[in-house]
């Protein structure tokens, strides 16, 4: 029997020259195919995750915030004959958090945090939790470290939020360290025996929201402004849910305002997103009462009102708009992209109209979000002045 032929040896090369030309651009075009997953936004800089669970993080660097050492610049001798010193800021995302792959991260005050996906939280820059083990030290001489240090290694986390100061492990007992980036020592369950699915807050306003597994909502915080949410001003009623029949996926707060998603899509907020905004000759507004303290009226809202507009949105991020007096707002996207902020009127106006968004992120800092496309955009400051735009990944190709 005849064995069949071979092909020709012209053909038999074609195969391997489509090979070669696959290698010799691949890794070029796998480059520019790295996409931002998530960003969080703290005090003084910014963190985001890309697609494969990097962490990179840019601005400020005094406490060792962005995860590894950069240049020290050191001030002037002052009278005492002290000389501060600190590590510089980095306008551009540098690598943060060594080799581990994170599925969430969160930028706070002098420190960020984040949980990798077998829920172990880590931490690194200013002290938090064991001290002990923040052995390096940065501006003024406090402690810090430049290596991720482990949160609550004794638990597994689902998140950790630092602009509320909490965290969330898989029973859902929400853990919270108050006031102070070393107060972890002092955790508190601020709702013992509940299942928290997420929490958001803001501690220097004494205001703590948190959604439960079961969709109910609570919060914690001055309830003259009726951040409570449960119909009441009285300081002294005990904590109750929030008083809504809609169930809840996600809650925002700042100040003494929150705003909540309910299953739907649909944004509630309660409490007062300014403080002395009643004229004395003011009309009264439709869906909004005054509260008063220290005889000072304020437009406020005792339990959860709908946000015009008709919009179902994917989440929301609260954000500070404007100081003296200081005003706070909130973002929404929505599932096609869209994005909408709104204040107290609960009124809805076109936020970056120019871009499709997946996410958003508010601090001090500024505002950035994730497109559609996986590229990440900030309005914000940096070391050398205003960011106004997107924010390259360091291993993207130039486009």
């Amino acid at each position: 029997m005849r064995r069949p032929s071979s092909p020709p040896r012209r053909l038999a090369i074609v195969p391997l020259l489509l090979a070669l030309i696959t290698l010799l651009f691949a890794g070029p075009a796998r480059a520019q195919e790295v996409r931002w997953a998530s960003v969080s936004v703290g005090d003084d800089h910014v963190c985001a995750l890309d697609e494969q669970g990097r962490a990179w993080c840019f601005g400020n660097n005094h406490t060792a915030q962005l995860g590894l050492r950069t240049p020290e610049r050191c001030g002037t001798v002052s009278e005492s004959g002290r000389r501060d010193c600190y590590m510089t800021p980095s306008a551009a995302p540098l690598r943060a958090g060594g080799d581990t792959r994170f599925a969430s991260v969160t930028a706070g005050r002098y420190l960020t945090c984040g949980v990798d996906a077998e829920g172990r939280g880590f931490c690194w820059g200013a002290a938090i939790g064991d001290a002990d083990a923040y052995t390096d030290r940065c501006l003024n001489g406090t402690a810090c470290s430049v290596r991720p240090q482990p949160l609550l290694p004794e638990r597994r986390l689902t998140r950790v939020n630092l602009k509320a100061r909490c965290a969330v492990d898989v029973d859902g007992a929400a853990l919270c360290w108050g006031d102070g980036a070393r107060a972890a020592g002092r955790m508190t369950e601020p709702w013992p025996g509940m299942a928290s699915a997420q929490v958001d807050g803001d501690p220097e306003a004494r205001t703590l929201c948190a959604v439960m597994r079961d969709g109910r909502a609570f919060c914690r915080g001055e309830a003259v402004f009726g951040v409570r949410g449960t119909g009441s001003a009285d300081s002294a009623e005990a904590m109750r849910p929030v008083a809504a029949a809609e169930r809840f996926a996600q809650v925002a707060a700042i100040g003494n305002w929150a705003c909540g998603l309910d299953d739907a899509g649909a944004a509630h907020c309660w409490g007062a997103a300014g403080y002395g905004d009643v004229a004395r000759d003011s009309v009264p507004r439709p869906g909004r009462e005054q509260c008063v303290r220290w005889s000072v009226r304020t437009w406020c809202n005792l339990r959860p009102a709908r946000v015009e507009g008709g919009q179902r949105f994917s989440g929301i991020t609260a954000a500070v708009r404007g100081t003296l007096p200081t005003v706070y707002e909130m973002i929404g996207v929505t599932p096609g992209g869209a994005a909408y902020a709104w204040g107290g009127d609960r009124v809805l106006r076109p936020w970056h109209a120019e871009g499709r968004w997946r996410s958003a992120a508010a601090g001090d800092w500024g505002q950035c979000a994730i497109s559609m496309d996986g590229d990440l955009f900030c309005w914000g400051s940096d070391p050398k002045g205003d960011v106004q735009g997107r924010i390259p990944h360091p291993e993207a190709r130039a486009r």
